[in-house]
């Protein structure tokens, strides 16, 4: 399961990385059925290539925190998979229009819950090696850059309804997107990388 969780961990890093450009490509000017294919198909790639990872994460040191963080994972991994095929049905019509409008926002929660469970497991099974802080340390900022904007625009929504977007606020939410694009690689690349029997707490 290890070799399989590392092989895939890297794959999905790759997924990530091609794929968020493309999804955000095709949603330019304004919103389409490219957009939702391209994300349905992430969705799906993406829950396919971690539930392995997720499946083997602290693979050493069994506990029931780790349980509880390898299922809570796994059954955000099977949420993206889903979300991902109905949002498929849905641009190729085979579900109701009510139920259409709905996919796309519920294939992005489930998007914010994969960053909400990376930064929660990453905090969990922190430890002491080197690798295993900065796999925390990446853990965090990969959450934190997916979440906060989330709550900035809560916020704004109930308590700024007037705020205007000005060239002034490109700059911070370029910078959030392209934090939100390399953080989930890389903190699946320090994943890998703590897998390799020389990086184990047990096998150092």
């Amino acid at each position: 399961m290890v070799r399989t969780a590392r092989f895939t961990g890297a794959v999905g890093a790759i997924i990530w990385l091609v794929g968020t450009p493309v999804v955000a490509i095709a949603a330019v000017p304004f919103p389409s059925a490219a957009e939702y294919l391209y994300m349905g198909i992430l969705a799906v790639l993406l829950g396919l290539t971690l539930a392995p990872v997720v499946l083997a994460i602290g693979e050493p040191m069994p506990s029931p925190k780790r349980t509880v963080v390898r299922l809570s994972g796994l059954a955000v991994c099977i949420a993206l998979i889903l979300s991902g095929v109905v949002l498929l049905a849905a641009v190729q019509g085979w579900l109701g229009e009510a139920v259409a409008h709905q996919t796309p926002s519920a294939a992005i929660s489930v998007f914010i819950a994969l960053f909400v469970w990376i930064g929660l497991a990453s905090y969990a099974l922190r430890g002491p090696t080197t690798i295993e802080r900065w796999t925390f340390r990446l853990g965090l900022i990969s959450g934190a850059s997916c979440v906060v904007p989330v709550l900035i625009s809560i916020v704004m929504f109930y308590f700024a309804k007037d705020f205007v977007f000005t060239n002034a606020t490109v700059l911070p939410i370029l910078l959030f997107d392209l934090l939100l694009w390399a953080s989930l690689p890389a903190w699946l690349t320090a994943v890998v990388f703590g897998m390799w029997p020389e990086h184990q707490p047990g096998e150092a």
